[in-house]
């Protein structure tokens, strides 16, 4: 019923814009006009906005971040401010208590203030709902959910807070809700937030503190705390990105500052993540419910002690959780130790804690290669060259289509040479049909995967040129995941050439390259000058950025280290025990150096795995792997042996052997453009070649794993390891 009655309100709105209303106007005027209707008031289902939103404009749907909030997380959050008003800040009627003011800067239909005056009468029944909802300052910019709110006996003002003055003024305010999260432009930040933001260690992933809902974190603090005095509680739902990503240190210590005490309810939910948990949502973005308070007319001069809990399990059961919270005593609660800046969940080691984390080490990261197309990537360079012929050969209107134009790569783009900065490109536009290519060279695609790619700035939005221009013989490249949770496997991959973005396991976030050199011909290292004098101190022997980058490659290239560090990964980015032991430092950079050059490529062993029998005529259409018989079928071709931990073998979720296949294995189409469908007429030697590199590389790490996690063991258990302290300054 509802997503029937949603289509017809979005027909209408779009049939009030045909005749000439503003979009804001049609669509105020629609739902005003459902409102006037004798039934609407008890066939209005609490997800109608949203589904509106679905059919009338699906984009700003996911842009405006437009989700119903399940009433079992509404319930919780209004339950446990409301526990915390009676039992620590003297309100015993809660929200009916007359000094305390609710805000809920994002209201939507009004979920939050209903709850909380549900609430209200079942404390005080002589209470009345007019009363109750006068101590109310509820605000929001969509003019549907607006006056479905308003529909409810809800004062709401149809605005934007982020963006307009408001000033709260009461003995106690209590603000509450789900604010929006999504991406944002840095250019709409709040001005002075920016400054706040940037800590150091924040690096390139201060670019994920640029969204919505740290600008409503910011603007509660503000709102709540700084320009006022008194009492004040804080309780979202949002994104749970800033309680452990290394770019919101500055949100971290906004709240330890403003806060005496903050509790965390971290509710998971990542389905992409290489540890898939379950969302309470219909979403894919990992939520945490927070709730802050400060007791008096300022907070104290301490940081905010933070409690932490986690909610684990099915959708069901953890919304069964939350329908159940009625007192922050109904949940077992971790104190986080006080850190600054440090991330908001609890550390099971405190040896791990004390060792240095993998960017401390190596403190210069970039992002990865992004294309934003995938056509000017291919298995051959001579699938690139056919594709760039038929680019050029297409009319105007074609080649656009066919490039994939973008909002920073179009025919007209003229962007520096990633060889030469001083040299500008000609736009695509203008090329005739006879202009070469720039020459395709080969690219980190993913983990252990070397494809093909144009090194072409037009045909890439983001190219990263630093990574092309450090690009050398000697250069080594280090991906893992920074910013999101390490699933099961190694934990850093190396490569001798340019990365794409996803290299490490693939998309859905977090990715991170690490070069071993800041140059091209090697002299200036990306390494911290203080650890190396602090290792060579204690060895009475010089020890280089090759030796302690193998050094950490062999810790952290062990699935042991995962698997042993599990726990602790929850807060992203590895840390890496330095060994006070020299025996077992050289032994650990000597494993590391056979590693990398096994990685990158650049010493081959001879594998079991043999080509069988070549694929053909016909280049391949599907391949089948038989673990029985550890034979791997391509098309008509054969291949093996090839044991079952070769073949299962992955990379946080990435399986490396069957992704390897799939990107090679012909099938229609599935790019943005004509031009991906250009494949090899034929499966040649030279990719059989290259399968068999990469079923001999991994059957070689599996077999030094036994040393590798001998070291591990070494190591950690050797308790002799250089912290965080004993670096020189």
């Amino acid at each position: 019923m509802s997503q029937a009655l949603a289509r017809a309100l979005a027909e209408r709105c779009r049939a009030l814009q045909t005749g000439g209303m503003e979009a804001r106007a049609a669509e105020r005027h629609t739902f005003e006009e459902l409102l006037r209707e004798p039934t609407s008031q008890t066939s209005i289902d609490p997800h109608l906005y949203e589904d509106f939103l679905q059919a009338y404009a699906p984009g700003q749907r996911r842009a405006r971040g437009v989700y119903y909030t399940p009433a079992p997380v509404v319930a919780a959050q209004v339950h446990l401010a409301a526990d915390l008003l009676a039992e620590r800040l003297g309100c015993g009627l809660a929200f009916g208590d007359e000094r305390v003011l609710v805000v809920d800067p994002a209201a939507g239909s009004g979920a939050y203030p209903l709850a909380v005056l549900s609430d209200t009468l079942a404390r005080a029944p002589d209470a009345t709902r007019t009363l109750a909802s006068q101590r109310m300052r509820l605000y929001e910019p969509l003019a549907g959910a607006a006056s479905l709110a308003r529909a409810q006996g809800l004062d709401v003002v149809e605005c934007d807070v982020l963006h307009t003055p408001i000033a709260l003024d009461a003995p106690l305010v209590v603000c509450l809700g789900n604010p929006p999260y999504r991406r944002a432009q840095r250019q709409v930040a709040p001005a002075d937030l920016l400054e706040r933001l940037s800590l150091p260690g924040a690096g390139i992933h201060l670019k994920n503190a640029y969204n919505a809902y740290v600008y409503f974190w910011h603007w509660a603090i503000r709102a709540v705390f700084e320009q006022r005095q008194g009492p004040g509680i804080v309780s979202f739902i949002s994104a749970s990105s800033y309680l452990r990503g290394p770019g919101f240190g500055g949100l971290r210590a906004m709240l330890q500052r403003a806060l005496d005490e903050l509790w965390v309810l971290d509710l998971e939910g990542d389905d992409l993540a290489a540890r898939r948990t379950a969302n309470v949502f219909s979403i894919r973005t990992p939520v945490a419910v927070a709730m802050g308070v400060r007791y008096a007319a300022f907070s104290s001069r301490q940081p905010a002690v933070i409690h932490y809990a986690r909610l684990t399990g099915s959708r069901a059961t953890k919304l069964a959780v939350l329908n159940r919270l009625h007192h922050l005593s109904d949940l077992t609660w971790r104190t986080v130790p006080v850190d600054h800046h440090a991330a908001f969940v609890p550390q099971t080691s405190s040896a791990y804690r004390k060792w240095p984390p993998l960017t401390e080490l190596f403190p210069w990261q970039l992002s990865g290669a992004q294309l934003k197309r995938t056509w000017p990537v291919g298995q051959t360079a001579e699938v690139l060259h056919e594709r760039w012929a038929r680019l050029l050969a297409l009319g105007e209107e074609q080649r656009g289509a066919a490039l994939h134009e973008t909002r920073d790569r179009n025919l007209d783009s003229t962007p520096p040479d990633l060889g030469d900065p001083t040299r500008r490109l000609p736009p695509l536009r203008g090329l005739g049909p006879d202009s070469a290519c720039i020459a395709p060279v080969r690219y980190a695609y993913r983990s252990f995967d070397r494809q093909w790619v144009l090194p072409d700035a037009r045909l890439g939005d983001f190219m990263r040129p630093a990574l092309w221009r450090v690009g050398g013989p000697r250069q080594i490249y280090v991906t893992s995941l920074l910013t999101n949770v390490l699933g099961p496997g190694p934990a850093a991959i190396a490569t001798a050439l340019v990365p794409d973005l996803d290299h490490f396991r693939g998309s859905f976030g977090a990715r991170a390259v690490i070069p071993l050199w800041r140059d091209a011909a090697a002299t200036v290292p990306n390494v911290s000058r203080s650890w190396l004098e602090s290792v060579s101190q204690r060895f009475g022997a010089d020890i280089d950025a090759d030796a302690l980058l193998a050094y950490c490659y062999a810790l952290l290239t062990t699935r042991r280290y995962v698997k042993r560090f599990e726990e602790e990964l929850r807060t992203p980015g590895p840390r890496v025990p330095i060994t006070g032991d020299e025996a077992v430092f050289r032994r650990g950079a000597e494993l590391g150096q056979r590693l990398l050059a096994l990685h990158t490529f650049r010493s081959m062993p001879r594998g079991t795995g043999q080509c069988l029998a070549a694929p053909g005529p016909a280049y391949p259409a599907d391949f089948a792997y038989d673990p029985r018989r550890q034979l791997l079928r391509i098309g008509n071709g054969w291949f093996g042996p090839l044991a079952p931990e070769v073949w299962d073998y992955s990379v946080s979720g990435l399986h490396v052997v069957p992704a390897w296949l799939r990107r090679r294995i012909a099938r229609p189409s599935r790019g943005r453009s004509l031009l991906d469908a250009i494949g090899p007429p034929a499966w040649t030697a030279a990719l059989t070649s290259e399968l068999l590199e990469v079923l001999a590389v991994i059957e070689a790490t599996l077999a030094l794993e036994p040393a590798l996690d001998a070291l591990l063991d070494a190591v950690v258990s050797g308790g002799d390891t250089l912290g965080v302290g004993h670096r020189a300054e």
